[in-house]
């Protein structure tokens, strides 16, 4: 039997298994030049990945062509090979990461079977009389057999991807469901009353989208300050007197910014392009204040959420940056800084989309709603809430290595939470925060009686009098 299928006209095993690994090699390479279509991603990264795509047709090509024998096929698998290891080789260098090279198993297994002498008698045959004697050898098969054969273990394999593909895809269009709040899940009763205040201005985002700002300017200043709120708030939504008591009582030029797709800023409700934009658009309000006021110090900061995404921009701005100011700060899901009580369920997480857009590498379920937040309708109206953020917008706020960039920060620290917060423990806030290590220029206060949203009250007399001193020190 095993010799027969070494026969002239007859298909090793060997072949079949080939045309498996190749098919499996074709569908991982489509699968990762796709996934490195991210629109976040340089030209030249797009376009290797449409390269990776082309080399992984290639494969199912291949895959076709061997159905028959053919005088050129064994050279035309040599080198379908040798470029796929060399563009996983490549891949490896320029990313620095061992990952790529596991690309290369299948295609290693392809090699292996291709060097057997009775794969390459029958690649090389010819394709003369080696269809004729295939087709007289299969008519002598009953007709249910050659179905089976037929199909065999190339068709087993399409089919196992077919169903994985669908079972995948089918989850992926899954909708998330959020409960909708008959009561807020923060104390709002002294914050969040609607402001009707227009914004000072608006300084165009690297893509066009309007930022919108308040700002507070006194008339000498002492240093400048950037300041971004909380999820799905706003500045007019409780931010506006903190920033009035600081340029008032502090001399501080305040700027109140409006994220993206947030109280007066452009772009969709909840929504980013990417959440390297978010980061980007942190970076242009640092550089317009830093125009603004280039004699002045400049500091940034963030309260709850906000601060998450100070953290994530820290890489982009922090040479333009004098110190970082964080009120309530959320430093990511990691930190283990959550209440495990009271309003620790003010946001509800849609685990499904994030694994998606992590599995996809970040090209499917971007845009879809996967962060709700307890706020109630009439909250939402009032001070113009919003209710729903989408992966990307979770993402660029979730300070998701905040223990690292803590532990290489240079620039003075300053950190106070409320002894009454109840969306994260103060305790461990504190201890977290203290990984930045610099215990001469940094603060780490817990303010008594002040919750979540209670401490934009006190804010100003716990940032003012310590950005004064930093900015004094900077003038000695």
């Amino acid at each position: 039997m095993s010799a027969d299928r070494d026969l002239p006209g007859r298909r090793p095993r060997d072949v079949t298994v080939i045309r498996m690994l190749l098919l499996l090699t074709g569908v991982a390479t489509v699968l990762n030049g796709l996934l490195e279509q991210n629109p976040a991603y340089p030209a030249t990264t797009r376009g290797f990945g449409m390269l990776l795509a082309v080399f992984g047709l290639g494969c199912w090509w291949t895959v076709w062509r061997l159905r028959r024998p053919g005088t050129r096929l064994f050279g035309q698998l040599l080198v379908l090979l040798g470029l796929l290891a060399a563009i996983r080789a490549y891949q490896a260098l320029r990313f620095d990461s061992a990952l790529p090279a596991a690309g290369l198993v299948l295609p290693l297994l392809v090699y292996g079977r291709l060097r057997k002498p009775a794969v390459r008698r029958w690649l090389e045959q010819g394709t003369a009389d080696g269809p004729a004697t295939q087709r007289t050898a299969a008519g002598r098969a009953p007709l249910l057999r050659r179905w089976v054969g037929a199909l065999g273990v190339l068709g087993v394999t399409v089919a196992a991807l077919g169903v994985l593909t669908g079972a995948g895809a089918a989850v992926a269009l899954m909708p998330c469901a959020f409960p909708t709040p008959a009561v807020g899940g923060l104390q709002q009763d002294q914050t969040t009353a609607a402001t009707n205040a227009d914004p000072t201005g608006r300084v165009a985002a690297t893509d066009g989208v309007p930022l919108a700002y308040h700002a507070y300017l006194p008339a000498n200043p002492v240093a400048s300050l950037v300041f971004y709120h909380g999820s799905g708030a706003n500045s007019a939504a409780g931010y506006l007197p903190l920033g009035r008591e600081l340029a008032d009582d502090h001399h501080i030029a305040t700027y109140l910014v409006d994220i993206r797709g947030h109280g007066a800023s452009g772009g969709p409700r909840g929504d980013a392009p990417t959440p390297e934009q978010v980061w980007q658009d942190t970076r242009t309000m640092v550089d317009f204040v830093h125009r603004q006021q280039p004699k002045l110090p400049l500091f940034v900061g963030g309260h709850s959420a906000g601060a998450g995404l100070v953290l994530n921009s820290l890489d982009r701005i922090d040479d333009q940056v004098a110190g970082y100011v964080l009120l309530a700060p959320d430093f990511g899901l990691h930190s283990d800084t959550e209440q495990v009580s009271g309003a620790s369920n003010f946001a509800t997480v849609c685990q499904r989309a994030f694994v998606v857009n992590a599995v996809s590498n970040h090209v499917l379920d971007g845009h879809t709603p996967a962060l709700g937040f307890a706020y109630t309708s009439q909250e939402v109206q009032s001070a113009k809430l919003v209710p729903r953020y989408t992966v990307n917008m979770a993402l660029a706020q979730n300070a998701d290595n905040s223990a690292a960039v803590l532990r290489g920060l240079t620039k003075p620290l300053g950190v106070w939470i409320g002894a009454q917060d109840e969306v994260f423990n103060p305790a461990r806030v504190i201890a977290y925060a203290a990984q930045a290590g610099h215990p001469a220029n940094d603060t780490f206060q817990t303010v008594a009686h002040d919750n979540h949203l209670g401490i934009l009250t006190d804010g100003a007399a716990s940032i003012g009098p310590w950005i004064d001193h930093q900015a004094g020190l900077r003038q000695r």
